[in-house]
């Protein structure tokens, strides 16, 4: 499938989500090696799909867990390439840039530019891809699992506190962004506060921003119709929403930096900016994991000499919610040319990795069937 006519002058953005979870299941019998090589008979109709190198790479995990996302992550490529540049699965071969990141170049007749990018973590794989007719687009995607994150964070914090974790980064993060997270913006309704005429205080905001230990009761002053009140605050809740605008930051700039095609290692980490950060409200507990709210209403700078900043211009973000424990991040560049502003992000496209994907490519194996 290519973009059409009238698309050819905009970026087709491509959105996609496996949750491995709960695939290919394996009988759970042996040691956590073995039990990767389950994966032969469990998934052998999407394995067979690779050629024998990437089977090889999924199959040396370890852990059951990474050797599917590693699949996962595989099928998607193969996945994007075959669908939006007609091309038959059996000929989506993958190379690898100067930084690592895989990419599709066919040869000079082809008229259309993709790019993607891929993210996994805790079972859930990601995929941002744009398609245009112009100089290549550039995309990059992370996801993260806040509870898993959180688990490991905690150990820290509960010893040194909120801020000597948050220090941890100072070598990484804007000195912007690390005011803004120190400071920290907690509302009443991130603390599930509903008090009928409650509002915040300049005296309540300054408690929740020296907020940095957990297991405590904090007094917190707020007006209730005007009047001063006291109300008793678990500091877990506080703890754990400075976290998830932490985490909000990290995903946005993974997504940046991936985009990019650079590691963590770029001399121009710390004068990138995100700013007038919302983190996603918590999507709900479901069998089936869902997109949730999205937030796209990010500032992004870039500090040059003598601390004077550029608001990036070429550069759109979005942040989404995945049920009540992930945050994903997809970043679009639109390098030589400026159409920011008619780009359309889309949605999060949740795919059924049988009907969407694996029938998908047997059916355009060695003949390409879009139009």
């Amino acid at each position: 499938m290519s973009i059409n006519e009238e698309d050819t002058s905009n970026i087709k953005v491509v959105k996609w989500i496996v949750d491995t979870r709960t695939l290919w299941q394996t009988s759970g019998e042996f040691k956590a090696r073995d039990e990767v090589q389950e994966l032969r008979k469990v998934a052998a109709r999407a394995l067979n799909l690779l050629p024998k190198e990437e089977q090889e790479r999924v199959l040396k995990y370890y852990h059951i867990k990474d050797a599917k996302m590693s699949l996962a992550s595989f099928l998607l490529k193969h996945l994007v390439i075959t669908k939006y540049l007609s091309v038959a699965w059996s000929k989506s071969f993958l190379s690898i840039d100067k930084y690592g990141k895989p990419y599709f170049f066919l040869d000079e007749t082809q008229l259309l530019n993709l790019d993607f990018n891929v993210s996994h973590q805790a079972g859930i794989v990601t995929l941002i891809a744009a398609i245009t007719n112009r100089n290549r687009a550039k995309v990059g995607t992370d996801i993260v699992c806040i509870t898993e994150r959180r688990l490991e964070d905690y150990k820290h914090i509960d010893i040194n506190g909120f801020f000597d974790w948050l220090s941890i980064f100072d070598e990484v993060l804007a000195d912007t962004e690390l005011i803004d997270l120190e400071q920290g913006s907690v509302g009443l309704e991130d603390l599930n506060i509903y008090i009928e005429g409650a509002e915040m205080t300049s005296e309540g905001n300054q408690v929740l921003s020296k907020c940095e230990r957990r297991n405590q009761k904090v007094s917190l002053p707020i007006l209730i119709h005007g009047a001063p009140s006291v109300i008793q605050v678990d500091s877990n809740m506080i703890i754990d929403n400075k976290l998830r605008k932490f985490y909000a930051l990290w995903c946005l700039r993974e997504s940046y930096i991936k985009m990019t095609g650079e590691a963590l290692s770029a001399p121009w980490l710390r004068d990138l900016e995100i700013l007038q950060i919302k983190v996603p409200k918590q999507g709900k507990e479901n069998i089936n994991l869902q997109a949730g709210e999205t937030i796209d209403t990010f500032r992004i700078n870039f500090k040059g000499k003598e601390s004077t900043r550029s608001h990036v211009t070429n550069v759109t973000m979005d942040l989404t919610s995945l049920g009540p424990n992930y945050l994903v991040a997809g970043a679009v560049c639109t390098a030589n040319f400026q159409c920011i502003s008619e780009i359309n992000m889309g949605e999060w496209q949740i795919l059924d990795i049988q009907k969407d994907v694996v029938e998908v490519a047997e059916e355009n194996f060695n003949e390409a069937n879009f139009f």
